[in-house]
């Protein structure tokens, strides 16, 4: 626990941790957008023909993961082309 516990919040520092947070979340929704774009990647790549196993040793996933995710993208696909 912090030993300064009963020194009052200063603005700089109420000012640093609303800093870092925003920090962190537009660092997961980078990794978040990041991943979207691998998994569509990784897609394109199957569907051009790229054997799973060559995915699997460049991404450094399991196949299974891969699987989802490809599985994932496609059924958003079919969904988008479902509603249009």
């Amino acid at each position: 626990m912090c030993e300064h516990v009963d020194m009052p919040a200063t603005e700089e520092t109420v000012t640093a941790l609303r800093k870092a947070v925003r920090a962190k979340t537009a660092a997961e929704k980078r990794a978040e957008d990041a991943r979207a774009a691998l998994s569509i990647a990784m897609t394109d790549a199957i569907h051009a023909g790229v054997k799973q196993s060559e995915v699997v040793a460049i991404t450094g996933l399991t196949r299974e993961h891969v699987r989802r995710l490809v599985r994932d993208v496609e059924e958003q696909r079919a969904k988008a082309a479902a509603e249009s």
